[in-house]
């Protein structure tokens, strides 16, 4: 078997849910838009709140970095969300389910960016590519596809041709189980990056203003 024989096959099943992987892109920058217009209905006193919130979590992390401390409960909610989206694709009317479950990770990713940019202005940027941008370079890719793939199974599950083809389904839902599993290594990778890489950033550059 060749080396670009994974690939292909990867390829070639993803080419599949095509369509259904651009709805939940779609969905998920919905949510950035609307994370990043929710900055800006905040009051003074909540953006205060937040910002001594911040402030404080930039002190401790540049300080001594917790490291473990971040990383298990980080790992358990990414693969929380991976899980979620899986159920929810295996089941029959799970499909608006992941379009809401994308929408409110792309809200938080987009309104923890604005927030940190809007705040700390220049000092926001390297903090929140140090913070947010790093981990999710991996982590979202990988939420993305599976909740693409959730949807297009979830629908194969409810058309009538879908369910006839029985022995297809059962491949299928091997397929969705593997590839489930292979992002959740790529979800790892992007946990590690987040509890160890981050913090270790940005107790380093702490000198020069992040």
């Amino acid at each position: 078997m060749s080396p670009e024989a994974p690939t292909s096959i990867l390829e070639e099943y993803l080419a599949r849910y095509l369509t259904p992987v651009y709805i939940a892109v779609a969905a998920l920058a919905v949510g950035i838009l609307f994370g990043v217009l929710a900055v800006g209905t905040l009051t003074p006193a909540d953006k205060i709140s937040l910002l001594t919130y911040l402030r404080h979590f930039i002190a401790v992390e540049t300080a001594a970095p917790t490291y473990h401390g971040v990383f298990r409960p980080a790992l358990t909610d990414n693969l929380k969300l991976l899980g979620l989206l899986y159920l929810l694709g295996v089941s029959v009317a799970g499909m608006p389910l992941v379009l809401i479950a994308l929408f409110f990770r792309g809200f938080v990713l987009g309104f923890s960016v604005a927030f940190i940019l809007g705040a700390l202005h220049w000092q926001g940027l390297g903090l929140a590519v140090v913070t947010v941008g790093l981990q999710n370079l991996f982590i979202i890719p990988a939420v993305v596809i599976v909740g693409g793939v959730a949807l297009g199974f979830s629908w194969q599950l409810l058309s009538a041709k879908g369910r006839a083809a029985r022995s297809s389904l059962s491949q299928r839902f091997a397929a969705f189980t593997t590839l489930v599993l292979a992002m959740s290594l790529v979800v790892l990778v992007g946990t590690v990056l987040e509890a160890y890489a981050g913090p270790f950033l940005m107790h380093w550059l702490s000198p020069w203003g992040i």
